[in-house]
This record gives C-alpha cells, structure tokens and sequence, in this order.
C-alpha cells in the first residue's frame, strides 16, 4: 500500500481500516531478532545492502570502505496495514519496503562518512500513532526493546570506541529519543557520539541528557526537525512540537533566521535519480521547519498539501551528506 493511499484512508476517517487484526499478546508468535545473525540487519558493512547505494548523476560515492566513524540509523514506520500489532521480520514484503524506502533513502546518505549499521527491529504498526490506546503504546514499548537490544550487541560488537552518529526518523526518532535518555547518556558511548540526527518526531531535548547543535560542527549534540509547507498548521501535535525544538538544515542552528533555497546544496526526489541544488528554503519557528512548496516532482506532501513528513531527508539530501561528514572530521581532529 502506498502511503498516499494511507493517508487517503487518514483523513477521511477511515483509519480503523488499518488497525492490526490480532491481539497485542499475540506478539509473542513473531520471531525474535538475533542481532548476532546478519539477517537481521537492514544495513551492515559486512553485506550489500541499499543504505550502499547513491543517488544516480549525484557524483557521490559509497566510502563506507575507508570510513573512521560508524552511524546507528533507526528506521521509519514502513508496517502499514498486517495482522499484527508489530512487524513479522519473517515478511521479506515488509524488508523489501523497510530497504528500498529507507535504507535507500534516508540510511544512504551518510555512507559518505560512516559505515552504517541499521537494525531491523520489530517495529509498532502505524495505526499506533494514529490512534491512541494502550495496545499502540504496547506496541511501541515492544519495539523499543529490540532497537535497545541492537544498539547494545552494536556497543559490545562492532563499534570498538569508533566516533559513531545516531540518525533516525520519525518512529526511529520516537525510539531514538528514549535510548539517548536511558542508555546513550549514561553510557561511555555519549563521549563518543559525533551528532544525533533524529528527524521527524518532536521531542524534548532536555529529557535527552544532550544540548542542540548550535553549529554546523559542534559535536556530542543534536539535530531535529519535522518539515511543513511554509505556514501550514500541523492538523494536531503542535503542543508537542513547541516542546521539542528544530535545528536548522541550511544553517545548522535553532535560530529562526530564514535560510533561503539558493543556499541548500541539493535536494533528491524519491526517484533517486538526481541532485537538485537550491529548490527548497528553511526557516524554524516554534520546533517546525517550514518551507515553501517544492515546484519540481518527486517531493511529495501529506496532511492535504501540509507536511513534508516523508521527505525530511530528501529535500535536504546533500547538505545532511555534507553536515556528517564536516562533524565527523571535527570530531577526529579533536
């Protein structure tokens, strides 16, 4: 199901079609990841996966080969509509939209400057953000404890007191603001930590443990922000996002002064075919980032021509490119 089609089912109140048909105790017939097998990896330098792919005519090339620093990257929601309340990682269907749509093209972006690791976690179906009840928050919690789980076999495993990023996007995010609490914060892992790139999800830096960039290279900080078409009102959450807060991708700091689109180094529609320089502008105000609307194809919107929800990473594509690797070398120099 595509996600036009999704939201099309949103907002004419037929969200209900997508509620998961079991039980949430009935989670417990779903396999467990063992993230000592590569399988359940999504990304891992020791496979061919498609967070080592670029955008084609970008000029840019895979370096995950020689890369100095590691990125932990947590998925988006890509379980729409199944029997369960979390995803089946037996359901080759759901990897295949898990890798082609976000490994492709959010995880790629940092091969750049970072091996990527990017787990695959038994993730909340999206009728758990659509509606609250105490199933969804089940879910959640039980998704949560696989991206916990993998973040610690990575920690023991594979990265070695390597400089690192933790990069996520929306029930990423979700899932990524909880670890920086309660594990990353309180862990060695947070002297190590180049950046947190956690977009698509409002939350409270404060609760974190970690202060917001304020420059394109501070280090040990983080980045967030949640896109809309320029002074379109989020249909709800607002309280949320002006508890959360917004670092902007073209200036790299919270300030809310506007950054025009001549200066955002390319942007990548979701045919994965192309950079386009200077199409998209970016202003923060009141933890939104808000842009105009996109002219050229391949950028597309929900919430009615509102939100640039799924495309937080495409429309600045090349500045992010270019943000983690500036960080990471900082952060070896120092």
């Amino acid at each position: 199901m595509k996600f036009t089609v999704l939201y099309l089912l949103v907002i004419s109140g037929c969200a209900f079609l997508l509620k998961p048909e079991k039980t949430i105790q009935q989670n417990t017939n779903l396999q467990a990841p063992n993230y000592s097998e590569l399988k359940f990896w999504a990304s891992h330098p020791e496979k061919k996966d498609m967070a080592d792919q670029v955008p084609a005519n970008s000029g840019f090339t895979d370096k995950q080969e020689f890369a100095q620093a590691d990125v932990f990257y947590i998925h988006p929601t890509t379980h729409i509509k199944g029997e369960y309340w979390n995803g089946d990682l037996t359901n080759e269907t759901l990897n295949d939209r898990t890798d082609e749509g976000t490994m492709k093209m959010q995880a790629s972006v940092f091969n750049d400057c970072c091996k990527v690791y990017a787990p695959r976690y038994r993730q909340a179906a999206i009728y758990a953000f659509l509606k609250e009840t105490e199933d969804g928050k089940q879910a959640l919690a039980f998704a949560y404890e696989d991206v916990k789980a993998s973040f610690e076999h990575y920690q023991k495993n594979f990265n070695k007191g390597r400089p690192w990023i933790l990069a996520s996007h929306s029930q990423g995010t979700h899932h990524a603001a909880k670890l920086l609490a309660e594990v990353i914060s309180k862990s060695n892992m947070s002297k190590t930590m180049v950046a947190a790139y956690t977009l698509g999800w409002p939350y409270s830096a404060s609760d974190s443990g970690f202060p917001v960039c304020k420059s394109s290279t501070q280090t040990g900080c983080l980045i967030s922000w949640n896109t809309y078409v320029w002074d379109k009102k989020p249909s709800k959450r607002q309280d949320l996002y002006r508890s959360g807060f917004c670092v902007n991708p073209l200036s790299w700091s919270e300030e809310t002064v506007y950054m025009p689109k001549e200066l955002n180094p390319g942007s990548m529609p979701k045919t994965f075919d192309k950079i386009l320089p200077g199409i998209a502008d970016a202003k923060c105000e009141d933890g939104i980032l808000w842009t105009h609307k996109v002219t050229e194809d391949g950028f597309p919107t929900l919430e009615l021509g509102k939100n640039y929800h799924l495309m937080d990473y495409h429309l600045f594509y090349k500045s992010i490119r270019e943000n983690a690797t500036l960080r990471v070398k900082t952060f070896l120099e120092k």
